[in-house]
């Protein structure tokens, strides 16, 4: 019962820390927007159809309270509507961080590595954007603490949003439903064991309006196999029906997935999405999703 409780009223701490931390900035009164963030999917296979509040990215659907003061200081809190099968993270909590906008974070959040196309996962950490000592790179760097036998460890990506080099160094990295969800779908197991050691690159190249994004991260740890992940996708904003197409292989298992999307607006503020997916050389399942903004 008190567990219950503790979970139900965690993310209102959360919100009187972020509004007492804004608050206390000089003479400011903080603008609120309330809304949601939609991302419900109906997939079918050869077995059953099920409908959830989040996509086959682990993409969820949210209700979220934002705000922000005048000198460039934010806060955000949203709660899922539902969560994923089998993840191991209880709470309906889904991010809640105070930053300076286009700075620093601190809170939970999704902290990824790299470009975030293969590793993108919901932790509690510190963010701040930093210069690097040779040819005055941007440089991101972040710490993760996510709690006992979790993420936990440091994120450091050098480059601009074109291309760039990443190193992560900790452990249990890739153990949650939003890691590597191009290649395994969010219900699929995670070893928890995960990795204690990344090295990754992403590429933007010159081309479509640099519409193509490349990435290859490399993992190794304790109890599990040494593995090259590699991913292309590529989106097609300017033609009709938006296509949206995600390729990724792993070299542990020789995992090979790819997926399409196909976009139609259906309203000002949403758009109905049609989803394919397979793995090898088989069609994984068919999907009808619904994004949008409340």
């Amino acid at each position: 019962m008190l567990q219950s409780i503790v979970k139900a009223v965690r993310p209102l701490a959360w919100l009187v820390l972020a509004v007492s931390g804004l608050r206390a900035l000089p003479a400011q009164q903080p603008t609120a927007f309330f809304g949601a963030h939609l991302h419900s999917q109906v997939r079918a296979d050869s077995r059953t159809t099920r409908w959830n509040w989040y996509d086959d990215l682990g993409r969820h659907s949210v209700a979220y309270l934002q705000l922000y003061v005048e000198p460039g200081y934010g806060a955000y809190i949203a709660q899922r509507l539902q969560n994923v099968a089998g993840d191991r993270t209880r709470t309906a909590l889904d991010e809640a961080y105070v930053e300076r906008v286009g700075g620093w974070r601190v809170g939970k959040f999704y902290a990824p590595f790299g470009a975030g196309t293969l590793l993108n996962e919901s932790v509690f950490a510190v963010q701040s954007p930093a210069q690097f000592a040779i040819a005055d790179l941007p440089m991101r760097v972040a710490y993760l603490f996510n709690g006992k036998d979790r993420q936990q460890g440091f994120y450091v990506r050098v480059g601009t949003p074109n291309g760039g080099a990443s190193v992560g160094i900790g452990r249990h990295f890739a153990t949650d439903p939003h890691a590597l969800a191009v290649l395994f779908l969010p219900e699929a197991r995670r070893d928890p064991k995960g990795y204690d050691l990344l090295y990754g690159a992403d590429w933007r190249p010159p081309l479509l309006e640099r519409a193509i994004q490349l990435e290859w991260v490399y993992g190794e740890g304790k109890g599990v196999p040494a593995t090259h992940w590699f991913s292309l996708g590529w989106q097609g904003r300017n033609l009709p029906y938006q296509p949206d197409l995600r390729i990724a292989y792993q070299t542990a298992g020789e995992q090979f997935s790819w997926r399409l999307s196909l976009q139609q607006g259906v309203a000002e503020r949403f758009a109905l999405n049609l989803v394919m997916r397979g793995n090898q050389d088989e069609l994984q399942f068919i999907a009808i999703g619904l994004r949008g903004e409340l």
